[in-house]
C-alpha cells in the first residue's frame, strides 16, 4: 500500500486564500456596495449645505442679545453692590451702637468715683456735627491724647479706630468719621449719640443714641 504524497506547503489551500482565488477569477464580479451617483445626490449635498450655514447662523449672537446680556449683568452687579452697601450700613450701625452703650458703661464707671458725670454741653438737637467732645475724652481716657500716658485713672479704653487723633486734645468718632455728642449737668445721666451720618433735619430718626427713641 503506498502513502500517498501530500502536496508541498505553498500549494496548501487556506480559508484567507479564497479570496486570492476569487480575485483571479475572470467570471468574478464585485458585489455591488456603492450606487452610482446621481445628480439629485448633489442637491441633497446642496440643501444640506445650506442648512448647516443656517445653523450657523442661529448659534451666533445678535447685537440684540448681546445688549440684553449686558443688561442682565449691569441688574446683577447693581444688586450685588446695593447689598454689600446694605451690608456695610448694617455693621456700621451695629458697631455705633456697641461704642455708645461703651460709653455710657464708661461714664457710669467714672460716677461711682466721682460722684459726678463729665460736663459737656453739646445740644442733642443739633444736625450738624455735634460739638467735639473733648471732655468726654479727657476724663474717661485720663489724657488729652491716646498716644499720651493718662495722668488720672482711665475708665475706658477705645480701639484707635474710635478716635480723632490728627487734633489737641483728641475725641471719639463714630464709624461714619463724626464725633460723638456728649450732653451732661454732672447729675443727671449722660446723653450720647452718633449722626450716623446724616446731616439733615429728615435724618435725625435714624441717630443712634442713648436714650430711648420716642
Amino acid at each position: 500500500m503506498t502513502t500517498p504524497t501530500p502536496p508541498p506547503f505553498h500549494q496548501k489551500i487556506f480559508p484567507h486564500a479564497k479570496s486570492d482565488k476569487v480575485a483571479t477569477d475572470s467570471t468574478y464580479q464585485p458585489p455591488s456596495t456603492l450606487r452610482a451617483f446621481k445628480p439629485s445626490h448633489i442637491k441633497t449635498l446642496r440643501s444640506s449645505a445650506r442648512f448647516t450655514e443656517t445653523e450657523r447662523s442661529r448659534a451666533a449672537f445678535t447685537l440684540i442679545e448681546l445688549l440684553a446680556v449686558i443688561t442682565i449683568i449691569g441688574i446683577l452687579a447693581g444688586l450685588t453692590l446695593g447689598a454689600a452697601g446694605a451690608v456695610r450700613r448694617h455693621g456700621a450701625s451695629s458697631t455705633a451702637k456697641a461704642e455708645v452703650a461703651a460709653l455710657q458703661a464708661a461714664c457710669d464707671r467714672y460716677y461711682a468715683d466721682n460722684n459726678a458725670y463729665p460736663i459737656g454741653t453739646a445740644s442733642p438737637t443739633t444736625v450738624t456735627e455735634p460739638a467735639k467732645a473733648t471732655v468726654l475724652f479727657s476724663n474717661l481716657v485720663g489724657s488729652d491724647k491716646l498716644s499720651a500716658a493718662p495722668t488720672t485713672k482711665r475708665y475706658f479704653e477705645p480701639k484707635p479706630a474710635m478716635v480723632y487723633t490728627n487734633g489737641s486734645p483728641n475725641y471719639f468718632i463714630d464709624p461714619w468719621g463724626y464725633a460723638y455728642g456728649y450732653n451732661s449737668d454732672g447729675t443727671n445721666a449722660p446723653l450720647i449719640w452718633s449722626t450716623a451720618g446724616q446731616t439733615t433735619a429728615s435724618g435725625t430718626n435714624r441717630w443712634i443714641t442713648s436714650w430711648p427713641k420716642m
